[in-house]
């Protein structure tokens, strides 16, 4: 497993990917089990609380009574996504239970039993002080942390997006990263430069941002050797701390301090010193709130929100809060914030100041004039079809702008103008009227029954894309030639096999007469 083409592009899939005993392994840590509940669905977290204390194997058809007619095929699926996430077991029958050691740490985890030091051990040493002074862990408050982090990470966007020319660049753990998940790649003496994928890494929300990074690291540890159950046990673990709070690295394996140090170059932890560390909220929020970035479909995304939980007969929702929280206003920057207008005539103004946020909307605004907190631009055709020569789609320029949109705007329904968001998609499949795709090409038919009998084969196979009878050409697809190839070849064989039947006959027939003549 782990291979670059095999490896899976969310949290979710790389779950699914998991051996059996892996698996197992996870499910022993009740961190891991109460992480991967709350990035369940709404629907899906309703599901195993209703089985969370049933011992016994229930029925697949019971299940689906559970809830309303017009919601049975949404329930179905979501009972689907747990059996390919081994969270549900299937016995003989047909029936299905939670998995034993999920449904045990689970219990655990939510009243407190079993191992608990799988949450992390707090620390009581006093801190040296968010400065580095020497003061005492107090200054270490959840605003530091949030500036700590925002900053941490913005100097990764800015060396990605060549905005950090005079900062120092990140560390080789971060490059090395970036360069393995083809976000940008080497450019010769120019350093590294951003790729088509780096563009749409950009316009991800920044939870998203931070799964591309987990994930990654998670391919890197399987490259290395590293024991893939142990980070990825250690990754649930961090994202289950509690923020503003220090934590003891005494308990931590080899492995783990080593990954301790990496993810503090993205911001994801801050080291005071080698016995304790502070998660930030970039990790803490990861399986707060939606959940669609991890490849696990949150409330909303896939109907399964509040109505959807309303459906499942006689059983309320879930609470998904714990303690990790979510990123609360107090720690979320200005920029962050929305601060994009958009009229109708696809002008955009935005108020920031932020070099990160004007370099991404250069991405694909026309801009006009810059003002100190302020930005003056236009979505054009020739910017929007600059951006997506880039790889960027038409859908991330619209979520971006949604997300960001400013607080007025975020009032509306729908939040950005019908008329922008349909010209921005026009302008899309202007772009993508021709699609490229690999053919093979066909001509010089010696014979007009050797083109037909190829050409009717090939139609009979629907591989035709182009054919010309006047001409006799003909165009197939990659995998209708390698079925042609093999005709060709059978009917060589065959003319040849003909051609020396024919040979040894007409070499018969001239000894025949030769002997009648003596």
């Amino acid at each position: 497993m782990g291979s670059e083409e095999e490896f899976k592009s969310t949290i979710a899939e790389y779950l699914e990917s998991l051996p059996t005993q892996f698996c197992r392994r996870v499910f022993s840590n009740p961190a891991a089990c109460l992480a991967i509940f709350r990035l369940l669905s709404t629907v899906g977290k309703q599901l195993v609380m209703s089985m969370l204390y049933l011992d016994t194997a229930i029925k697949i058809q019971d299940i689906h009574q559970w809830a309303k007619a017009d919601h049975r095929q949404l329930v179905k699926s979501k009972v689907h996504q747990l059996r390919k996430l081994q969270i549900l077991t299937e016995e003989r029958g047909g029936d299905v239970s939670l998995s034993p050691i999920f449904r045990e740490q689970l219990r655990n985890a939510l009243t407190g039993g079993g191992d608990f030091s799988s949450f992390g051990i707090p620390s009581t040493l006093a801190g040296g002080g968010a400065g580095g002074g020497g003061t005492d862990r107090g200054m270490i408050s959840k605003k530091w942390l949030a500036s700590y982090a925002n900053d941490r990470w913005e100097a990764i966007l800015h060396f990605m997006v060549g905005q950090s020319a005079d900062a120092e660049p990140p560390s080789e753990s971060v490059r090395g990263i970036l360069r393995m998940s083809k976000l940008m790649e080497d450019s010769g003496e120019d350093g590294m430069k951003i790729t088509n994928s780096g563009f749409q890494f950009l316009l991800q929300d920044s939870s998203s941002q931070v799964w591309t990074v987990l994930l990654q690291y998670l391919r890197l540890a399987e490259m290395q050797d590293m024991d893939v159950v142990e980070v990825l046990n250690f990754t649930f673990q961090l994202i289950s701390l509690q923020l503003g709070r220090p934590y003891s690295t005494e308990a931590l394996t080899r492995n783990q301090r080593k990954m301790l140090t990496e993810l503090c170059d993205f911001g994801l932890l801050y080291q005071e010193s080698a016995s304790q560390f502070y998660p930030t909220h970039f990790i803490t929020s990861l399986s707060s709130g939606s959940a669609s970035h991890s490849g696990l479909p949150s409330k909303g995304s896939d109907g399964s929100g509040p109505a959807a939980t309303a459906a499942v007969s006689g059983r309320s929702a879930i609470p998904t809060t714990a303690s990790g929280g979510g990123t609360t206003g107090e720690l979320a920057k200005p920029s962050d914030q929305g601060f994009i207008i958009l009229e109708t005539n696809c002008r955009m103004y935005a108020y920031t100041e932020s070099p990160l946020q004007i370099a991404i909307l250069n991405l694909f605004v026309h801009l006009v004039n810059r003002f100190p907190n302020f930005i003056t631009g236009a979505l054009t055709r020739d910017s929007v079809r600059r951006a997506l020569a880039r790889g960027i789609t038409a859908d991330q320029i619209i979520t971006f702008l949604t997300t960001h949109a400013h607080p007025q705007m975020q009032g509306r329904t729908p939040v950005l103008p019908i008329t922008v968001t349909d010209q921005i998609r026009l302008w899309e499949q202007e772009r993508n009227r021709l699609k490229p795709s690999a053919a093979y090409f066909y001509k010089d038919f010696g014979q007009k029954q050797e083109y037909e009998r190829m050409f009717k084969y090939a139609q009979d196979i629907g591989v035709v894309l182009w054919a010309s009878n006047e001409k006799r050409q003909l165009v197939v697809t990659r995998q209708g030639h390698a079925k042609i190839a093999e005709l060709v070849k059978s009917q060589r064989a065959a003319n040849a096999a003909n051609a020396a039947a024919a040979a040894a006959s007409a070499s018969a027939s001239a000894a025949a007469s030769n002997t009648a003549k003596a």
